[in-house]
């Protein structure tokens, strides 16, 4: 279904008769350019300048079609979903220090689960300002609101609708080089706050033990001992605090944790650019009858530039995440994500990249032995019909096992969407 899928996708695009520069025509990618940031003067958006600063506006429309929109293991229920994704990006040109503004939203409608209806949305101001030759402070200040989908882990059977939450906070930093040498520490904090869920067939899931404060502070080290590889250590010190002090069933999930990893970044000539690093993650809970965490933290992400018109990305990580404090999760303190993620991206045409990705995801709970598997599997391109029009497609396969029965599900989705910009 997967190659059938990108096949009929690249015929419709083939049908609108493009006359696009051949492959070989290509611009040269620079140092540390991905193929997907690869410029193309021909169609980038321009958008509207205001003295110093960059207005840029696009909004997509279209549709997705989903097999099993609640994420269940047996009788599925399929819909077509509308969906709108307006954005504003404000980029600052100064000859020194950075002010931009960002704004975006994604509404979906579905055609027959109305219950499943979603606006999203995400307010962003970030800065920074150069103090010397090698040294800048950066910060940045954000709002969001999101939903858990069906398939999220936090997210039960019986909820009659999504879960929505709301993510307020910030973040302030301060890097400095001295010659080969670079350092960088900052500090996080955000809020995060969930409206209570109806239940299907009356009552309602109170949400309010999930509210909690996430504090961080992150420092770093690193030396480039060969022109194009730095070598480096980091520790970060986290701490979450929630509004109650206990939950439902009187349990206390606040906890405190660190990580110490070291790791390698490299620039080898723009040909393999990115970071990787291991090293040792703890989170300790404050009441004893939640199960602390310690053990092997790990992570990256490298870009390879194959060939002027052809990158492979490769992801890894390692955290440690909060549960919902229900009937769901019992006793356990939280759930241990490690991730592995493959993509690929092809310029086919100079208006037409392709791509596929995979990923695995292992989520083991602490304090029970629930422990989920999930695959996904997904292809799709973009086609710039020109600097203001272009149309996006794809499909995605997601499948979660679990020896917990009742969580697996698979899911199969197919999107179409327009977009303009300015």
């Amino acid at each position: 279904m997967k190659t059938s899928t990108l096949s009929l996708l690249a015929l419709a695009l083939a049908s609108t008769g493009l006359t696009s520069l051949p492959a070989a025509a290509q611009d040269d990618l620079q140092r540390g350019e991905t193929v997907l940031e690869r410029r193309r003067p021909e169609l980038e958006q321009l958008g509207l300048r205001a003295g110093s600063f960059l207005f840029l506006p696009r909004v997509e429309a279209g549709a997705t079609y989903d097999t099993n929109v609640y994420a269940t293991r047996d009788n599925h229920e399929d819909d077509v979903i509308w969906t709108v994704r307006p954005r504003l990006d404000i980029k600052s040109d100064f000859s020194a220090h950075a002010l931009n503004f960002s704004a975006s939203a994604d509404a979906g409608r579905y055609s027959d689960h109305s219950g499943e209806n979603y606006t999203d949305y995400a307010v962003q101001a970030d800065g920074r300002f150069d103090v010397n030759k090698g040294g800048a402070l950066d910060g940045q200040l954000f709002h969001r609101r999101n939903h858990e989908g069906r398939g999220d882990i936090n997210s039960l059977q019986g909820y009659a609708e999504p879960v929505k939450y709301y993510t307020s906070g910030g973040e302030a930093g301060y890097t400095q080089r001295f010659n080969r040498l670079r350092a960088r520490i900052s500090g996080s904090a955000q809020y995060i706050s969930y409206d209570d869920v109806d239940l299907i067939g009356g009552g309602v899931a109170r949400q309010g033990d999930r509210d909690r404060w996430e504090y961080a502070t992150v420092g770093r080290v690193g030396y480039e001992f060969i022109a194009g590889y730095e070598a480096f250590v980091q520790g970060t010190y986290s701490w979450t605090r929630h509004k109650n002090d206990r939950d439902a069933f009187g349990l206390d999930r606040d906890s405190d944790g660190y990580e110490v990893v070291g790791g390698l970044a490299t620039d080898l000539t723009g040909l393999i650019t990115g970071e990787v690093f291991a090293g040792y993650l703890a989170r300790n809970y404050k009441d004893s009858r939640l199960e602390d965490f310690n053990g092997l933290s790990f992570g990256g992400r490298l870009n390879w530039a194959v060939t002027q018109l052809t990158g492979i990305s490769a992801t890894a990580s390692r955290q440690v995440r909060e549960t919902s404090a229900s009937p769901g999760f019992g006793t356990a303190s939280s759930y241990t994500r490690t991730l592995f993620a493959l993509g690929v991206d092809h310029e086919l045409l100079r208006s037409l990249v392709l791509n596929g990705r995979l990923q695995y995801r292992q989520d083991d709970f602490n304090g029970n032995d629930r422990n989920d598997k999930v695959y996904t599997a997904g292809v799709g391109g973009t086609y710039q019909m020109n600097r203001n029009f272009y149309l996006t497609g794809g499909y995605t396969y997601e499948k979660r096992n679990s020896n917990l029965s009742a969580a697996e599900y698979s899911d199969n989705l197919i999107y179409l969407r327009v977009g303009a910009q300015m």
